[in-house]
């Protein structure tokens, strides 16, 4: 979910509507930017809420510490499979009833397990929020946990932990990862026997551990006022155990880095991935990262990698580098795909221009175009309820002020080119980089 904060707006953009006064709305909101306000239910639970009636929908998100990180060893993914259950029945529904009743509301609502965190989605008319909030309420507090669904879920993950020994995306981010991290908790990977042993009983003490007030984070956007707002939430929320913040893994040490890893997978085209380590989103560093990585691999065809890789040499079919932040781990990552064929090439023509990028940095017209691409942009990440809830969730969990949606497009036009040359050199050293490559590339020795 942190992963969100690269999303960065100003204004935020309502549907347009034929009727002057929503015009009019639309252009007061887009001037002075999205109206965040935070609320405390009667029953003493914070959320924040935008309200807007422009669209009669109410989407809402919630979000708690703790996730798979923090699982036993011996029941690796049960966290996932607890919050997958807890769509599968609750209260008088069981699994067929629950799904038919949500489709009779025209809604949904689901949980989510990361490495760090749950998280909780619900999207409703507005005409049908109370229903909503109630499916929402016993999704919450009263799951079934029924032994047929839990079957069939355990039955798929079988088949997806066979399918993954020729998936080269998860062979590659195995192999990265233990190269990187190996003793860590984020090195773990779901087995058959931690499938096998994940019970009721374990889904229902992770449940029991997990959900509570003491972490708990809401954001609530759309056709709905603070006097209903906070009565939702106490309807929801409110007969959560206060409890703690739960116990969390250390952070993540990396081991020196591995110019080349190949795992061999006969298929005809190879999967590249890299990493280097990173910063956390809270490092002053942070907005200065997003203009460097834009100019250097996040800007599609923009950016240098695809120009020089593919669009110069037609090597891959496409590159791109990003920020990856977990709790307890940072990392910039960057994959490509290609022929075999062109897997040499296109891994030295890669390092080359990250070496350049390095060793020169960039250039102010460079940052100028990234700054007026990442500040123009970001009205179309705000286009709809459910993207102005994700992105100020996403603000909300990472520990920004209610304030930050509005102030961030500011921090990004604040960033200047020794800003960006200072994060370069901090953390665009080809040396620094693992290198993996899944596939069957020529000229590239398989690792033992």
């Amino acid at each position: 979910m942190r992963a969100l904060m690269l999303a960065l707006a100003l204004t935020l953009a309502t549907p347009i509507d034929a009727a002057f006064a929503q015009r009019a709305e639309q252009q007061q909101r887009q001037s002075f930017g999205v109206d965040v306000e935070r609320i405390v239910s009667p029953g003493g639970i914070e959320a924040w809420l935008v309200s807007d009636s422009t669209v009669p929908i109410i989407v809402m998100r919630a979000y708690w510490r703790g996730g798979s990180a923090i699982e036993d060893a011996n029941m690796i993914g049960v966290t996932g499979v607890m919050t997958d259950m807890m769509g599968e029945g609750a209260g008088p529904y069981d699994a067929n009833a629950w799904k038919e009743r949500l489709e009779e509301l025209n809604m949904s609502v689901g949980f989510s397990a990361g490495w760090d965190g749950l998280g909780m989605g619900l999207t409703t008319l507005s005409e049908n929020a109370d229903a909503a909030f109630e499916m929402a309420r016993l999704s919450l507090h009263e799951p079934r946990f029924d032994a047929a669904p839990l079957e069939r879920i355990k039955r798929q993950i079988m088949v997806g932990i066979r399918a993954r020994e020729t998936n080269p995306g998860y062979l590659a981010n195995e192999a990265l990862d233990n190269a990187l991290y190996p003793n860590h908790v984020y090195a773990r990977r779901t087995s058959r026997e931690g499938v096998n042993a994940i019970t009721i009983a374990g889904m229902r003490e992770r449940h029991r551990a997990l959900f509570n007030r003491a972490t708990l984070r809401i954001t609530i956007v759309g056709d709905i006022d603070a006097a209903a707002a906070g009565a939702a939430v106490d309807r929801i929320f409110s007969a959560l155990p206060q409890g703690s913040a739960p116990p969390e893994p250390a952070d993540a040490s990396f081991n020196p880095p591995t110019p080349l890893i190949v795992r061999d997978l006969p298929q005809p085209q190879s999967l590249i991935l890299f990493a280097g380590p990173g910063i956390q989103d809270e490092d002053p560093d942070w907005i200065p990262l997003a203009v460097a990585n834009y100019i250097l691999g996040g800007g599609g065809f923009s950016s240098r990698l695809m120009t020089e890789v593919r669009e110069n040499r037609g090597l891959v079919y496409g590159i791109g580098v990003g920020p990856s932040v977990r709790e307890h781990v940072a990392m910039i990552r960057g994959s490509a795909q290609t022929e075999n064929g062109n897997v040499a090439e296109a891994l030295e023509v890669t390092r080359a221009e990250m070496r350049r990028f390095y060793e020169q940095g960039a250039t102010q017209a460079e940052v100028n175009d990234a700054i007026t691409y990442l500040t123009g942009s970001f009205a179309l990440d705000l286009d709809s309820n459910s993207k102005i809830a994700s992105v100020v969730h996403g603000y909300q969990v990472a520990g920004r002020s209610i304030d930050y949606i509005n102030r961030r497009n500011d921090l990004i036009r604040a960033v200047t080119l020794a800003d960006v040359n200072r994060v370069i050199r901090r953390l665009y050293n080809p040396d620094d980089y693992t290198f993996v490559v899944v596939g069957q590339p020529e000229g590239l020795a398989p690792a033992n």
